[in-house]
């Protein structure tokens, strides 16, 4: 009965090498909350190593074959896990799914290369040969850290401002009886100041923090609207102006 020999670090085969880098630098940047630079992973790393574990060898595939094949199998995982996650009641966000999708293509690039070992026709894949040297690699790895660290870094997301009456709607000029101004943070905690002006004159100022993805609102009197015309609502960040509503009633 043979038996295969135990496979060596420098028998470990290149794509499966590249693909545990990538997953790992997917996996990092899921967990950072960058899920731009696990694309690879979501757009066809699990497809190609499900691909491998399917097809081991040279000859079961040509290249064109097994690209088609990786993306048609990726959509699939991808898919899959997507609703087996949602089924099983946990919440679908970027960094989780991502998590999974990385862990599934680590099983599949395993099996993949316990198939392949001690196969004189094993499939791998065929990278150019670069040489690099030490200060261009090091070079290399500051700009990726830069890159990383750039694309990590809170991105202003948006802030609503909007009136709304009891009903949860637009109101109209007809119906100031009951006008909530209403503030909708997605962004992180932060403090806001809220300004109250009725043709050209400042009637009140509201100072409130918000922490992500949470609401404030006011309850604008009748006082305030009374033989107005006009009514303006300014929201205030850090003293600039971020966003403004106008509201016209009869006079």
């Amino acid at each position: 009965m043979d038996r295969k020999c135990p496979m060596y670090v420098k028998e470990i085969p290149r794509d499966a090498a590249l693909t545990f880098m990538l997953l790992f630098i997917g996996a990092a940047g899921a967990y950072l909350g960058v899920p731009l630079i696990a694309f690879p992973i979501v757009l066809i790393i699990p497809g190609y190593a499900l691909s491998v574990a399917l097809f081991p060898h040279k000859d079961d595939l040509d290249p064109i074959e097994r690209l088609v094949m990786s993306l048609g199998l990726n959509v699939s995982l991808v898919c899959m896990l997507a609703v087996g996650i949602d089924a099983l009641g946990m919440s679908l966000w970027n960094s989780r799914l991502i998590i999974h999708i990385a862990s599934a293509t680590a099983v599949f690039m395993i099996v993949s290369m316990l198939r392949r070992q001690g196969e004189e026709d094993a499939y791998d894949l065929k990278l150019p040969e670069i040489r690099i040297g030490v200060k261009r690699a090091v070079l290399i790895l500051i700009l990726v850290m830069a890159i990383a660290i750039a694309l990590s870094m809170e991105q202003e997301r948006p802030v609503e401002l909007y009136l709304t009456d009891r009903n949860g709607e637009v109101p109209s000029c007809s119906e100031m009886s009951d006008v909530r101004a209403v503030v909708a943070n997605h962004a992180g905690k932060d403090t806001y100041r809220l300004d109250i002006i009725a043709d050209g004159l400042a009637l009140s100022s509201h100072q409130f923090a918000l922490d992500g993805e949470s609401i404030w609102s006011l309850n604008l009197s009748s006082k305030e609207l009374r033989n107005r015309s006009r009514v303006e609502i300014a929201l205030y960040s850090d003293g600039y102006l971020i966003r403004r509503v106008h509201l016209l009633t009869k006079s």
